[in-house]
């Protein structure tokens, strides 16, 4: 007898299936084949690939669409609060916002989603600067240093006490969000030994709780600061608050004098501040403007024959007659 050319190893073994594990395997081979789809009346069916494809070009038109909106308010706003010699470099900002993907990584910053060039649309009014935007004017001020202290994972309060114990600290802020609704903050200025708690609506909804974080800092650890409200500038709208806290930050962070917020020079700000997440440099104080104002003749105060005034001689604390 002889044997046939055939063998059943593991390798390659020779398995023999009932009628009933034939359908089984083609039922799950044909399960596996299986497309979810969405039925839209009158449109047609979409796979879920495609529903998802459709919602990214959406997110992507939404993005541009800001885009431009930026662009224009960069031409018809921004552009013309500025300083003569800052036309130029408004223009060459507002080119860069054309030509630029939305989703690029915003340089300078850490390369994760939330810092991407779309984020800068937001300054455009009236719509609300995001946390993302917060976090990366943060991280654009933050000064590199060497220090032998790790970095502590901890509560942010702890952090806080942490980095105000860090050698060569002077500026520690905390920015608080009220409902996911408005701004405020919380300085420390280590060498003034001074807590600052501030609103830029200035209203006790927001100032009180603000105050209240301030002072539970101050019971927590730093025992010899003081509590202090700021009470300027004054938000005038109803969404400029992430502005005016991002130029309290960058005021004390910088040791500068405070800047004009009005409702004329907040188009100039914003612009300025668009370009400090941009590049990481603010602009230089405008110099027209302050020589037209120191050269503006002024007429002279009246003076009598003595050359002083009666109301010099009525002490503050008394009421002139």
């Amino acid at each position: 007898m002889k044997a046939l050319p055939l063998s059943n190893t593991s390798e390659e073994a020779i398995a023999l299936y009932d009628e009933a594990d034939t359908q089984k395997a083609q039922k799950k081979a044909s399960e596996d084949n299986l497309t979810e789809t969405v039925i839209i009346k009158e449109v047609g069916c979409f796979s879920t690939k495609q529903i998802e494809t459709f919602k990214r070009i959406q997110n992507l038109k939404t993005a541009v669409q800001l885009g431009l909106d930026m662009h224009k308010w960069l031409m018809e706003e921004g552009l013309p609060a500025l300083p003569a010699e800052y036309h130029a470099l408004a223009k060459q900002v507002a080119d860069e916002v054309l030509k630029t993907y939305p989703y690029t990584q915003l340089p300078g910053l850490p390369n994760i989603q939330d810092f991407q060039f779309v984020l800068l649309y937001r300054a455009t009014p009236p719509t609300w600067l995001s946390d993302a935007a917060i976090r990366a004017l943060f991280t654009k001020s933050k000064k590199t240093r060497s220090t032998d202290l790790n970095q502590v994972e901890e509560s942010t309060l702890n952090r806080m006490l942490h980095q105000v114990g860090e050698r060569g600290v002077d500026v520690v802020m905390l920015p608080l969000n009220f409902g996911n609704a408005h701004w405020c903050c919380v300085v420390v200025r280590v060498k003034a030994k001074r807590i600052f708690y501030y609103d830029p609506l200035n209203q006790s909804a927001y100032l009180q709780p603000a105050g209240d974080i301030a002072k539970h800092i101050k019971i927590r650890g730093l025992y010899g600061y003081d509590v202090l409200p700021e009470t300027n500038p004054i938000q005038f709208d109803a969404f400029s608050c992430g502005v005016y806290v991002c130029w309290n930050f960058i005021r004390q962070a910088g040791a500068g004098t405070p800047v004009d917020m009005s409702v004329n020079s907040l188009p100039r700000r914003r612009f300025e501040l668009f370009y400090y997440l941009l590049t990481g440099r603010l602009l230089t104080k405008d110099g027209s403007a302050t020589a037209a104002d120191d050269d503006e003749e002024k007429i002279p105060v009246p003076q009598d024959e003595d050359g002083e005034g009666d109301e010099d001689d009525v002490p503050q604390t008394q009421i002139a007659q």
